[in-house]
Order: C-alpha cells, then sequence, then structure tokens
C-alpha cells in the first residue's frame, strides 16, 4: 500500500511555525499534534501505519511526498515500550497509478522517549543496586563476627542438647599428627541445641602455651581439621581442650566453659 501526503488548502496558506519530523534520511515531515488530530472528522482518524526515524526498507507499505520515498511499519496500537507518540501525518492511499483507492486516514510518528528508554532502565537498575547493597548490608549486620570460615554443617546422631538451659560438651580422644608437620585431622564440634557459640583452645598443661585457637563455632557445625600454631618433636604431650563459650543470644556474653584433658602424639 502507497500514501500520500494530504494537504488543505489553508495549511499551504498557513504562515506560522509548524510541527516538523526529520527522519533519519534528513527528509522533514510535517505532522499534526495530537490536539490538531483530535479536530480532524473522526472518520479522519484512524491510522493506518507507523513512521519511525528508521526507514523500515519496507516496498509494499510507502509514504511519499514527490520523488522522496518513506517504507513504514505495520500499524500495531500497543507501542514499544521505550517509545511515544510524535504526531500525525494525514494521508491519501494511492494505487500504483498514482490515483486515490481509499479513504482518508493518519500515518503515526513514532519516536523514543528519553524517559522510558533511559531514565526508567537507570531507576530500575538504581533499585536493583539499592536492594542487593540493602540485602549485603542486611547480612553483614546480622553477621555475628568471628565466625570460624572453615566450620561445616555436622551432627551426630544422638548427641543433641534438648535442654536449653545447659550447654553439652563433646569428649575428645587423643589427636595424633605427624613430626615435622602441624596439621591435624580431628572433629572440633559443637552439638545442635546448644545455646551457645564455641571457641576451641588447646592448650599444653605444662607451659599452658595455646598451640590452637578456633573461630566462633556455632551449633550443629564443626570443624574437620585444623593446624597448630608450631611443629611438635615426636612423643606425647599432655594438653587440656578448652571450649570458651559466648551467649548465642547477643554473641558477646561469656557462658559456663568445658575443659577436657587428653593427649597429642606426634609419630
Amino acid at each position: 500500500m502507497q500514501y500520500i501526503i494530504r494537504r488543505k488548502e489553508e495549511n499551504k496558506r498557513n504562515k506560522e511555525a509548524k510541527n516538523i519530523f526529520t527522519d533519519k534520511k534528513g527528509k522533514q515531515w510535517e505532522y499534526l499534534t495530537r490536539k490538531q488530530f483530535l479536530k480532524l472528522p473522526e472518520q479522519e482518524q484512524r491510522i493506518s501505519a507507523d513512521m519511525r526515524k528508521k526507514d523500515s526498507g519496507s516496498a509494499n507499505l510507502l509514504l511519499r511526498d514527490g520523488e522522496v520515498r518513506c517504507g513504514l511499519y505495520q500499524y500495531k496500537s500497543k507501542k514499544r515500550f521505550s517509545e511515544k507518540t510524535i504526531g500525525y501525518i494525514p494521508v491519501l492511499p494511492v494505487d500504483n497509478d498514482g490515483e486515490v483507492s481509499g479513504d482518508p486516514s493518519c500515518v503515526r510518528i513514532l519516536g523514543k522517549s528519553i524517559v522510558k528508554a533511559y531514565i526508567v532502565p537507570l531507576l530500575i537498575l538504581c533499585l536493583i543496586v539499592g536492594l542487593l547493597l540493602g540485602g549485603l548490608w542486611y547480612l553483614r549486620e546480622n553477621e555475628v563476627p568471628g565466625l570460624d570460615e572453615s566450620a561445616i554443617a555436622y551432627n551426630v546422631e544422638g548427641l543433641e542438647n534438648t535442654d536449653p538451659t545447659q550447654i553439652l560438651m563433646p569428649g575428645f580422644t587423643g589427636f595424633t599428627m605427624e613430626a615435622g608437620s602441624t596439621h591435624i585431622e580431628h572433629v572440633l564440634y559443637n552439638p545442635e541445641g546448644n545455646p551457645c557459640y564455641f571457641k576451641y583452645q588447646i592448650v599444653m598443661q605444662d607451659t599452658q602455651e595455646v598451640l590452637y585457637e578456633s573461630g566462633l563455632i556455632e551449633p550443629g557445625t564443626a570443624i574437620m581439621e585444623f593446624d597448630l600454631n608450631r611443629t611438635l618433636e615426636p612423643g606425647t604431650y599432655n594438653v587440656t581442650v578448652l571450649a570458651l563459650t559466648t551467649s548465642i543470644e547477643d554473641g558477646e556474653s561469656e557462658m559456663n566453659r568445658g575443659a577436657a584433658n587428653t593427649t597429642i602424639t606426634v609419630e
């Protein structure tokens, strides 16, 4: 379908400033504002096609103005989210011979809405970033300082605290390690249901030297392996395993501590 611009005589004589839309090729198109469009007879307010800044490249849907051709787009009542209506061009349909072949209508001009194309996405991005930062802040605010990052979820069936007014202490067998190494594979556990965090210390009984200190261990988690502060010569060493406790309610209040005597065997 081809269209030609419909110009009324009074428009041709009108010397006032006109509304001009410039397409990507530099062609200027005179158009009606929304207010002017609504003053047209109701039967002429029908939209037959859309024009955008970029030519559609269509050879079947064209707007002609003398020798100038502009490829139009199929009219869709729902615009793209980022678009706005700029104005309307009154047109007449013509056949291949240039003869009028139908009723008057209008071509709608669509342009990019700065608010929808840039400001709204920017606001959405700012909102998403704000939510992410707020979430991170909330997590950080509720994160207990000093938690041991190596602790993992751990459960021993039957070793769960069912009395929140008491602290359940696990037992310890001897530790073993290789000479020249600081590494020990042994579970340091805080039973599920305890009302406190555990911080373990392994202390030499004869010198009170602290060989190891963990971070805070939550109830229901454990450290599966750890390293002493230094290597030990081959032999057996008497040590005390201390469980320093901190209330889980505020992460600060100290509670009863536990102690167990055991040995480290270096082979």
